[in-house]
């Protein structure tokens, strides 16, 4: 048997033509349409280390024991714009406000608390990738303070401090329309877009005078702590409206008169709600669709004067500054997939990543804990000051719900019944956990949240307990991921080789087919199909048939 005799017969048909094909873009006719986009992203947190010697003033006693130490931290710049380099190290800079409570060695004057207003500066570089173009928001908070007294004139603070940043990408993506002199078979799906249409700052001077009791002169400030809670916000035509208040909590001496009418000298505590109402005005109108604000009340301070008439007042003044991001949903149809029903249409696809505003959340929910004393060696006589942070909170999305898990560390001052009048500092992590319902989660959303101190107070129980109470609000922003694909490069591809389509076929489904990607196989449409094969639905099945007429 020969080779050539091996060769049958359907074999000996001459080679198809080799196919040469040449893709022609569409540099005219595409019609595109803008849409603003911003891209959100969470920055993974860096903590820096500040150590720092602190003298105490000559003015002052000697130290015998720190009662507490706590403080705020406030960053010179929070907004780094217009960032050229994709990676690079940012600069950071700012001040911590620390307050430190002592005991004296020995007492010299009236108060058996003595405090100490310190201001430590600190610099450094976060070495992090951040996108070119993008804008960096930064914030910063003390997670932790370890002291150590070296001498009775000296101590050392180290000061953990947390960095937090998010990334803001805004650009611009043009979605394709169609083609102006061709007609193609499209696939839309319907995307809701969120961008940061606005931000914006604004100053809100406050003053406002707290009275204390009539038999109470006071006369020093020891303490004072101020938190900005917010009540509620809204997003109008021209203006932001906010409303909040200042929950100012001060441990202050004073005199206080007795039954006899004899001054005696004491130490007292003080808290008040100073309710305020911001308007900020917005040049350019729109419907927005929420806004995110953060505070920054480093100019706003409790100083002790006089009013008008004379009496002694606990006066909050300065200014608060607030920051206020307007989000903007905007929803569009955009082409998934095309085809031409003569020609090659090819394209290509672009990625683009976006969040959804889907709502905002407000919930609060109350902690409550007896605090035992056995293990601190003291009896209670006395509840001094008492005062709470936040350590720590996460918020996850879990059934149609948003939790809130955290913990807050209560610190209270307590005065001893020893014969020394000892004082003595009561410190507790205690977890809260708040929910907040919102039926419309689907369980990925990007929860962005702000923890406040509402309000607390603690009582005492007997010499050895006493009752911690505070109430936990948690507000934010709940955003959907919305992942999208843009439509790019269209072209039409021509062949060398003329292929005519079959007019009329039978197509057996398989599992994975849909009405879409059959009608672009043939190069017909779905309204064809459906009429031919009289589908009232576009519902397919394995093994289906059905009659392609082109």
């Amino acid at each position: 048997m020969t080779y050539e005799n091996d060769i049958p017969d359907y074999a000996l048909v001459p080679a198809k033509e080799m196919e040469e094909r040449v893709v022609v873009p569409i540099t005219k006719g595409a019609i595109y349409s803008p849409v603003q986009v911003t891209n959100i992203r969470e920055k993974p947190k860096t903590t820096i280390t500040i150590e720092e010697d602190i003298l105490v003033p000559d003015t002052k006693p000697d130290l015998k024991d720190i009662l507490l130490i706590d403080g705020k931290s406030y960053l010179s710049s929070r907004e780094v714009d217009q960032i050229v380099k994709s990676d690079d190290y940012i600069n950071l800079s700012g001040e911590i406000e620390l307050q430190t409570l002592y005991s004296p060695e020995r007492q010299e004057g009236n108060s058996p608390i003595i405090p100490i207003q310190t201001r430590v500066s600190f610099k450094d570089q976060w070495h992090t990738s951040v996108s070119a173009g993008a804008t960096l928001i930064l914030d910063c908070s003390i997670e932790k303070i370890d002291y150590m007294v070296i001498n009775e004139r000296k101590y050392r603070v180290k000061i953990s401090l947390a960095i937090v940043a998010r990334e803001y990408i805004d650009s611009k993506v043009d979605i394709f329309e169609g083609l102006a002199d061709e007609e193609i078979q499209v696939l839309k799906e319907t995307v809701e877009i969120s961008n940061i249409a606005l931000r914006k700052k604004d100053n809100l001077s406050i003053r406002e005078d707290i009275l204390p009791k009539d038999d109470i002169r006071p006369e020093n400030i020891l303490k004072q702590d101020l938190s900005i809670v917010e009540n509620y916000k809204q997003s109008t035509g021209d203006k932001v409206v906010i409303n909040g208040f200042v929950y100012v909590n001060i441990l202050f001496s004073a005199y206080q008169n007795d039954e006899n009418c004899m001054p005696s000298h004491s130490i007292f505590q003080i808290q008040e709600r100073i309710e305020f109402t911001q308007f900020i005005p917005i040049q350019q109108g729109g419907q927005w669709s929420g806004c995110n604000v953060f505070f920054n009340d480093h100019d706003l301070k409790v100083k002790l004067t006089q009013d008008e008439e004379g009496n002694d007042v606990f006066r909050l003044e300065g200014d608060l500054l607030t920051y206020v991001e307007l989000y903007k949903n905007t929803e569009k149809e955009i082409i998934v997939d095309g085809y031409h029903k003569q020609k090659d249409f090819v394209c290509d696809f672009l990625e683009e990543n976006s969040r959804t505003l889907i709502g905002t959340m407000a919930s609060e929910a109350s902690v409550r804990e007896i605090l035992s004393l056995e293990n601190c060696g003291h009896e209670l006589e006395k509840i001094l000051y008492a005062t709470a942070e936040v350590v720590n909170g996460e918020s996850r999305s879990e059934q149609g719900k948003i939790i809130t898990e955290g913990k807050i560390l209560a610190k209270i001052i307590c005065l001893a019944s020893d014969e020394d009048e000892t004082i003595f500092t009561v410190k507790e992590e205690l977890p809260f956990r708040v929910v907040t319902a919102m039926p419309q989660l689907t369980g990925n959303e990007i929860i962005c949240h702000k923890i406040y101190i509402k309000d607390l107070w603690s009582e005492k129980i007997n010499s050895k307990q006493l009752e911690f109470n505070a109430t936990v609000l948690v507000c934010g922003e709940v955003m959907q991921p919305t992942p999208f694909r843009v439509l790019t490069n269209p072209a039409f591809e021509e062949s060398s080789v003329c292929n005519e389509p079959m007019p009329m076929v039978i197509y057996v489904c398989k599992q994975s087919d849909t009405l879409w990607h059959i009608a672009k196989k043939f190069k017909t449409s779905m309204d064809s199909i459906r009429q031919t094969n009289c589908m009232e639905t576009d519902t397919l099945s394995t093994g289906q048939k059905l009659l392609i007429v082109k």
